[in-house]
């Protein structure tokens, strides 16, 4: 991942929901490595449709806290770790490497 900063508000949203919250931390355990939706369907604690969780994962993907080489080979995180802060400056997210 290069340098620059994550989009705050676009990573705010992506985090927003406890489906995609789940989605990542199954993604960031694994890391380096890719699961497939299906792999990543087992691994929610809930029932969650393919259909949903392909909107979750555009999600995650458009807040660039997740890749994909397509369906088929899987999504997988795109740093091991990422550090949010919030304060009267806005919301700042950055890789940790």
């Amino acid at each position: 991942m290069s340098k620059k900063e994550l989009n705050g508000h676009k990573v705010g949203d992506a985090i927003s929901d406890s489906t995609r919250v789940e989605i990542l931390q199954h993604l960031l355990k694994v890391y380096p490595n890719s699961l497939t939706m299906s792999e990543i369907e087992k691994a929610l604690s809930k029932h969650v449709s393919p259909t949903t969780i392909s909107f979750h994962l555009r999600k995650l993907r458009e807040a660039e806290l997740i890749i994909t080489n397509g369906h088929k080979k899987g999504f997988r995180a795109l740093q091991p770790t990422i550090n949010i802060t919030v304060n009267n400056k806005g919301v700042h997210v950055k890789d940790v490497k």
